[in-house]
């Protein structure tokens, strides 16, 4: 899977980060980054660039790797790629997907999200390169989680 944080911090323009409130899936409900399942044949990168113009209708580039975080999750494991960009075209468009957002970075919905952003999420503002494991309890609350520092 993947997950794509798109920034707008254009010349002149609030810092904001586009945020999508899922209609279905695990994430309804909560709001979080464009992004999806990597298709057969893709790599994750390629994988990113499709989710995010699929839904939100803008076409990504230049995108930065921070790593790749492992979610346990109801008996469920994911593993999810995690990119960002300050790089896009195109007009914002919503899909079946769900609703999009753009939240300035002082008001992030921290409160509306996984329970597990709060402490990572700061680490991507910085353009931080990273791996973390992440263990949620059967209240979607966090209770474990571990976070590895990459130099690559």
């Amino acid at each position: 899977m993947t997950l794509c944080h798109i920034f707008n911090d254009f010349t002149g323009a609030t810092p904001s980060i586009l945020l999508k409130k899922a209609s279905r899936g695990v994430s309804k409900g909560k709001w979080n980054a464009v992004g999806g399942k990597i298709e057969r044949g893709e790599t994750p990168e390629e994988g990113a660039f499709r989710e995010a113009f699929e839904e939100s209708g803008l076409a990504v580039s230049r995108l930065f790797y921070h790593g790749k975080m492992l979610f346990h999750l109801d008996g469920a494991n994911f593993l999810v790629h995690l990119f960002s960009t300050h790089t896009y075209a195109g007009k914002l468009t919503e899909s079946d997907e769900g609703e999009l957002a753009w939240f300035k970075l002082s008001e992030i919905p921290y409160d509306k999200m996984w329970d597990d952003d709060q402490f990572w999420l700061t680490l991507m503002l910085r353009s931080v390169k990273f791996d973390a494991k992440v263990y949620f309890n059967e209240n979607g609350i966090v209770d474990e989680m571990t976070i590895y520092r990459r130099f690559d």
